[in-house]
């Protein structure tokens, strides 16, 4: 049995190779919509009487958390590599989940019969930017629109596709000094793969066939090279080939061997045995508009049964399932058993999540899931209509369930619904299934700012009298406040410092409940006020007319009054900015930086990339993630998280005050 994982980058033709695989293997299955994949899809076929099972993956990195569950539940990475385009960025991030799940590599450059593909080139650029040795298996026959076929340098035979049929041929003699240097090539990659194996090649310079492939596989296994086979999807060419390699070459699930799971009584084994206790991993779940929620796991050991019952280790809770199947796509098929290797699908488990782990017995070790990727964009939700409003929260929560990239939150203070995630893409295709799937119409916006206010200077003395006399008992208050700026971030201070009984204490609380309210909306843009102390240290009162309410009345317009005279000033949050950029574009991020009204605060290298530790306005970096992809041509990353407050520039306050006076009047 062969699990493995397409991985690449958009438009490299992962899913048309899946197509074209599913074709060679005579498997009828439904075509994907055009486009983009924007989710992961499992698929199964047999070739040569062996079951296979794969996943094609998104290209694009805005679903990037898709990709690095799909690395978690498969045993073995294959790369397709356009060759008139080998490494972008989203082939760099795909390659780099594989390695950090520990997956042996294969190979497949694609393409080859387009204009400017050049093998040679490309398995250059897989050397340089990825750090692979690149092994090829076989070469391709003919170049760009004269490719016809493939030459496979182990049997030194030529392989010409005629339909879904392959047709063999003698290697042509003008090739054949071609073809013998470059399986002298792979013969000595085979060679090192084993002690044994390369004692005999130094002695006799020859291997046999079945040495040659032992000695690439434990290559494979070992990460040293990555055997690459070659040709084009849309002529059928090295198909037939790649889907051999991936047997010969890549791990069994017996090969690959048990998945270590962590608990709280130490480590276990999950041992790849059809004999052993059943371990299945949720890498996906589906929210199918007609089925239900749906749970796409790989069986780790063990054997499943068409119903039964397993122990969410994760969960520490009992599932139960009625049915089995397994997905061509989109489409399910319900089976009768799974063993180790298989990717299967669960109906309407009540508990399971993407990243689970599922046992048969009540262990509750697991195998820890990847990292998801942190959120690099936030945007306000705002419901179209009330209707809308009623049903996003429902709606966002099935979004969530099927991708845990995706981050829900409400600013308490603004009270905006946020939805962050990887990118521009992601959240955009998230509000297009909000709308398609669930019917709710929504809109992103830029989130606003939570600013603040506070004072620069003190106000002594200031008093406030509330009367009111009405038919009946009538309010009287008067309250006496000193006002202090505290220091950036002490938040807020009440102090009472009344002698003699012009104010009974039991109107004390009042006082401050007040102030607190005043506190809400700054007399600037509206903002909530911070960083002020405010002394209550006389007052007046009456026997019959003051109240708990009449003071909290006279303490608010009395602090209103005081922050008049304290000079108020407008305050923004700064974020801490931790970037990572290529050597080549660090020039440029610094100088972006500068302009967003930032600071660098240090520079450290590491390798060919730089790390920048900043300072910046969280108003100049809302779209930060966008940004810097364009100055890194997608290479940089970064994090950032609320770091203090400062006052903002008094034009660009003044332009915040007026745009928050205008809506208040609008």
């Amino acid at each position: 049995m062969c699990t493995f994982v397409l991985l690449g980058q958009s438009g490299a033709g992962k899913t048309a190779l899946a197509k074209a695989m599913l074709t060679l293997a005579g498997e009828s299955f439904k075509p994907p919509r055009e486009g983009p994949t924007l989710s992961v899809r499992p698929y199964h076929l047999r070739w040569r009487k062996i079951p296979y099972y794969f996943l094609d993956t998104p290209g694009d990195d805005n679903f990037l958390a898709d990709t690095r569950f799909a690395t978690w539940a498969a045993d073995l990475a294959v790369l397709v590599v356009d060759a008139t385009s080998p490494v972008k960025v989203q082939l760099e991030k795909a390659y780099r989940a594989a390695r950090e799940e520990g997956l042996p590599v294969l190979v497949f450059v694609n393409k080859l019969d387009q204009e400017k593909a050049r093998l040679e080139d490309t398995l250059c650029e897989l050397q340089e930017k990825l750090e692979i040795c690149p092994v090829p298996v076989a070469y391709p026959l003919g170049e760009e629109h004269r490719l016809r076929g493939i030459i496979d340098l182990l049997k030194l035979k030529v392989y010409i596709p005629e339909g879904h049929e392959v047709r063999v041929e003698k290697l042509p003699e003008d090739l054949v000094a071609l073809a013998e240097g470059l399986r002298k090539n792979m013969v000595e990659f085979a060679a090192e793969g084993e002690d044994e194996l390369l004692e005999k090649y130094l002695e006799e310079e020859h291997l046999e066939p079945e040495e040659i492939m032992r000695g690439l596989k434990k290559g494979v296994l070992s990460g040293k090279i990555a055997p690459v086979c070659v040709g084009s999807v849309a002529r059928l060419v090295g198909v037939a080939r790649l889907l051999d390699a991936v047997h010969e070459l890549g791990p069994s699930p017996e090969e690959r061997g048990p998945r270590i799971l962590e608990g709280p009584e130490g480590v276990r084994e999950a041992e790849p045995s059809a004999g052993a206790p059943a371990t299945v991993i949720v890498y996906k779940t589906r929210v199918d508009p007609y089925a239900g929620k749906l749970s796409l796991a790989r069986v780790l050991s063990g054997t499943l049964s068409a119903e039964g019952e397993l122990f969410n280790a994760s969960r520490r809770k009992p599932e139960k399932y009625a049915h089995l199947a397994v997905a061509q796509g989109e489409e399910l098929r319900e089976i009768a058993r799974a063993e180790p290797g298989a990717l299967v699908v669960f109906p309407k488990l009540a508990e399971a999540r993407t990243g689970d782990t599922l046992r048969a017995d009540k262990d509750t070790a697991l195998l820890p899931p990847p990292e998801i990727p942190a959120p690099v964009l936030t945007y306000a939700l705002h419901p179209e209509t009330r209707t809308d409003e009623d049903k996003i929260g429902p709606a966002l929560a099935k979004l969530k369930e099927e991708d845990p990239s995706l981050v829900i939150s409400r600013d308490e203070e603004t009270r905006e619904l946020l939805i962050s995630g990887l990118g521009q893409i992601h959240l955009e295709k998230s509000v297009e299934k909000l709308r398609e799937r669930y019917g709710v119409k929504a809109r992103l916006d830029l989130p606003r700012i939570p600013y603040r206010e506070t004072i620069k200077k003190p106000a002594q003395g200031v008093i406030y009298r509330h009367k009111k006399q009405t038919g009946g008992r009538g309010q009287f208050a008067e309250v006496h406040f000193h006002v202090f700026p505290l220091p950036r971030g002490e938040g807020f201070e009440f102090v009472e410092t009344l002698t003699g009984m012009n104010v009974p204490r039991n109107f004390v609380p009042a006082v401050e409940k007040g102030v607190r309210e005043a506190m809400e909306r700054g007399p600037l843009a509206g903002y909530p006020v911070v960083d002020v102390k405010v002394q209550f240290y006389d007052g007046k009162s009456h026997e019959v007319d003051s109240s708990d309410m009449a003071f909290k009345i006279a303490a608010f317009h009395c602090f209103r009054k005081a922050l008049e005279q304290c000079q108020p000033v407008l305050l923004e949050p700064v974020m801490e900015l931790e970037i990572e950029v290529p050597e080549e574009s660090l020039g440029d991020v610094i100088g972006d930086l500068n302009a967003r009204r930032g600071r660098v605060l240090g520079i450290e290298s590491l390798g060919s990339h730089q790390r920048i530790r900043a300072q910046a306005p969280l108003a100049e970096l809302l779209r930060y993630a966008l940004d810097l992809n364009s100055l890194t041509g997608g290479r940089g990353t970064f994090r950032m998280r609320r770091s203090h407050y400062e006052e903002v520039p008094p034009a660009i306050a003044q332009r915040i005050i007026e745009e928050a006076q205008a809506s208040r009047s609008s």
